[in-house]
């Protein structure tokens, strides 16, 4: 499959759940407002890998102000060992929809933390986001921008009190109506942090569900949850699913089959206590302010994706994404 058919099975899928959030059936996500939040202010890097392969290295090295995008992406993808680059494939040509779980996930973010503020920055191919999320004032906004052409733009609003059933689509919200959890006794280290281990696995599988226009659902088979008591769990906004854990959550190990290893892994690896400025947390917007919900914001987020698909390529150039393209390293 060619380059641009994965990237348009990614940005299809992307718009279409973002126009169909609003109308997905309402599971809440009940928390434990008892639990008190450590005081913390700092910085903290996450990364995902897909298959083992972190594609951070392909979206923090294109150079978008130089130019001849295709070119710089087709020699970042041969700088994946061929080994990893082969897996990746398999398990993308095995369920494109992957895409969607890559689009949603971008490879690496920075996140700001002062006491109940905290600022999201992060990109994938061809946009950036910033997230703002403030508890004390009562508002987060949802920045996206195109990196090829930064004055396309889109902000949307929302209030954390209302909850995240419009920021998390139904799939993403993980409650104990439909999952069984599983706590062990077993603790694992995650950048540094000594985190309680829980299981989440659904209680039944909807194996031929689709999604919204009719395209093939992912299915989640099983999500391995690390959280700290260290860490505030206003973090646990910014990741790819909406947990009701007490605590921050570190690390989320994704399985999408009934394999040994995770398919996905989004996780913290960069822990800093140091001062943050106001300055860190200035939220960006630009208006008009959307619901989630809006059609027009899911709209205006398609075209940001769509200019991006456009600069990477088009239907013939496979350049970087055939097998065997990567090479071999170690």
């Amino acid at each position: 499959m060619s380059k641009i058919n994965y990237l348009f099975l990614i940005i299809l899928s992307f718009a279409s759940i973002r126009m169909a959030s609003g109308s997905d059936t309402k599971v809440p996500v009940k928390e434990n407002k008892n639990v008190q939040d450590p005081v913390f202010q700092g910085i903290l890097t996450t990364k995902v890998s897909l298959a083992g392969v972190d594609l951070s290295t392909i979206t923090e090295n294109i150079d978008y102000q130089k130019g001849d995008i295709q070119q710089q992406l087709a020699a970042l993808y041969k700088s994946i060992p061929a080994q990893d680059f082969a897996r990746m494939q398999s398990m993308m040509e095995k369920n494109p929809m992957l895409g969607m779980a890559m689009i949603m996930t971008p490879p690496q973010a920075t996140i700001y933390i002062k006491d109940k503020v905290a600022m999201v920055k992060t990109k994938g191919l061809g946009y950036e986001i910033q997230h703002y999320h403030n508890e004390q004032s009562d508002e987060a906004f949802l920045y996206t921008a195109s990196l090829i052409q930064p004055t396309e733009a889109v902000t949307s609003a929302y209030k954390p009190s209302d909850g995240y059933e419009e920021l998390f689509t139904a799939d993403k919200r993980i409650s104990s109506q439909n999952f069984k959890v599983e706590r062990s006794s077993n603790t694992a280290d995650v950048a540094g942090y000594m985190c309680s281990i829980a299981t989440y696995t659904p209680k039944a599988l909807q194996q031929e569900a689709p999604s919204s226009l009719g395209m093939p659902a992912i299915q989640l088979h099983k999500l391995v949850v690390y959280t700290s008591k260290d860490l505030p769990k206003v973090i646990n906004f910014s990741h790819p699913y909406y947990l009701p854990e007490d605590h921050g959550i570190m690390r989320i190990d994704i399985y999408l089959d009934n394999g040994n290893e995770p398919t996905m892994v989004y996780e913290i690896v960069s822990v800093k206590k140091t001062p943050v400025s106001d300055d860190m947390l200035i939220a960006k917007k630009t208006a008009p302010l959307y619901a989630l919900t809006d059609i027009d914001y899911g709209m205006k987020l398609l075209g940001i994706m769509m200019g991006g698909m456009a600069a990477f390529g088009g239907e013939d150039d496979d350049d970087g994404m055939e097998e065997g393209e990567g090479e071999s390293q170690g």
